[in-house]
């Protein structure tokens, strides 16, 4: 715990751990290795969905995320996608939910009233070019709705910014 500590504040992603009677194989990783990172989480908003595909096909699936912004149009700035971490019963019902809330449609692309309060883990922020806030979840999944959240009571893009500089400092 101490070295993994240590290794996070020297500026690393976190340590891999190894399952010590497994053989090593140069190269490779295979199951008897883990990544071991530090887990941060935000409550965030969606902010739309697209219809899955594959297994997922006929549920809304990727959700949009965005953290609250004063400075936007709308008040929300998105930081990224996820379909992770959701069950079937999840998708089921926010393929109901979502579609009471849908403003509007691109696409594969629903458009979402940003009412829907959702708690994500990720991995880490990156720069990125392509979100207005100018950063991207990584490993974005979901851990559940928060119905007992409002949308305004949902991070912050500043708060976002701060975690990302605590992590590049």
């Amino acid at each position: 715990d101490a070295f993994a500590t240590e290794t996070v504040a020297a500026g690393h992603e976190g340590v891999v751990l190894k399952d010590l009677s497994a053989p090593y194989a140069a190269g490779r990783r295979g199951s008897a290795w883990v990544k071991v990172k530090p887990r941060h989480t935000l409550d965030l908003v969606v902010l739309a969905v697209e219809w899955g595909s594959g297994r997922r096909e006929g549920w809304l699936s990727n959700i949009h995320l965005g953290a609250r912004d004063e400075s936007s149009e709308t008040g929300f700035v998105m930081l990224g996608k996820t379909f992770k971490g959701m069950t079937d019963e999840m998708l089921a019902w926010q393929t109901e939910h979502l579609q009471r809330l849908e403003t509007g449609r691109e696409g594969i692309t629903v458009h979402v009233r940003p009412e829907l309060v959702v708690e994500v883990a990720f991995d880490g922020l990156q720069s990125s070019p392509r979100y207005p806030g100018g950063l991207a979840l990584r490993f974005a999944r979901v851990k559940g709705y928060r119905p007992d959240k409002r949308p305004e009571d949902v991070d912050t893009i500043d708060a976002v910014r701060a975690i990302h500089a605590r992590s590049v400092a």
